[in-house]
């Protein structure tokens, strides 16, 4: 599995508001249609740990079988003009490859354990037997 990422610099006349709608209701909607993907992210950055500019605005993640896959997807038609609608309110935009190595798994939460029914206890008579029998 190849996980493409790309790295999107919103243009700086353009309000994160315009960017974010544009991200969500037109590139988004086109992006996860390419042929050969397999998932699409869309990481907003909102912010950073001591970092006074973002380096970037988004971080879109698509997973492909290969990098075959890929460059078939991104030289369609369909790519093109998805990238050229990109542009009306991005900067910049690169592509880039990596290779993911899970190091920790989350957790998926414990399943409760279904009831058991109780079991409906048989029912006895009170029955004697006539003592003749008995003997």
């Amino acid at each position: 599995m190849l996980k493409v990422i790309q790295l999107v610099k919103k243009k700086p006349e353009v309000s994160f508001e315009d960017f974010e709608k544009q991200l969500f209701d037109v590139y988004a909607k086109n992006a996860k249609k390419l042929p050969g993907v397999k998932s699409f992210v869309i990481n907003l950055i909102r912010g950073g740990y001591e970092i006074e500019e973002k380096p970037v605005d988004c971080v879109a993640e698509f997973s492909f079988a290969n990098e075959e896959a890929f460059t078939k997807a991104i030289e369609t038609p369909e790519a093109k003009a998805l990238l050229e609608e990109l542009d009306r309110v991005a900067e910049k935009s690169e592509f880039i490859y990596s290779e993911e190595k899970v190091v920790k798994k989350p957790r998926a939460a414990a399943k409760p354990k279904p009831k058991k029914k109780a079991k409906k206890a048989k029912k006895r008579t009170n029955f004697s037997y006539p003592a003749r029998l008995l003997q």
